[in-house]
């Protein structure tokens, strides 16, 4: 999970939740996000994450958020969080 950001937020996915929608990429006015090939242990959710394309999404470019919570509301699995 993400960092605290330089600009004062902090964007969290969740990689049980996310379902390789790309919303929130296609939402976000600043580019916070990429998708990438997570890193998990749990071996239920290594498939889960293999079943929808292998990809989830995760807030590469955190420090350029600026807490609109585009990406919050366009999320349909809820899978992140905007705080800060």
């Amino acid at each position: 999970m993400s960092a605290v950001a330089t600009g004062g937020y902090r964007v969290v996915v969740d990689p049980g939740r996310c379902e390789n929608k790309q919303e929130c990429l296609d939402v976000c006015p600043t580019d916070v996000f990429d998708m990438v090939k997570p890193r998990v242990g749990n071996l239920l959710l290594r498939l889960k994450i293999r079943v929808h394309g292998g990809l989830v999404a995760e807030a590469t470019r955190e420090s350029q958020c600026i807490g609109c919570m585009a990406c919050v509301s366009a999320c349909p699995e809820n899978a992140i969080t905007v705080t800060g």
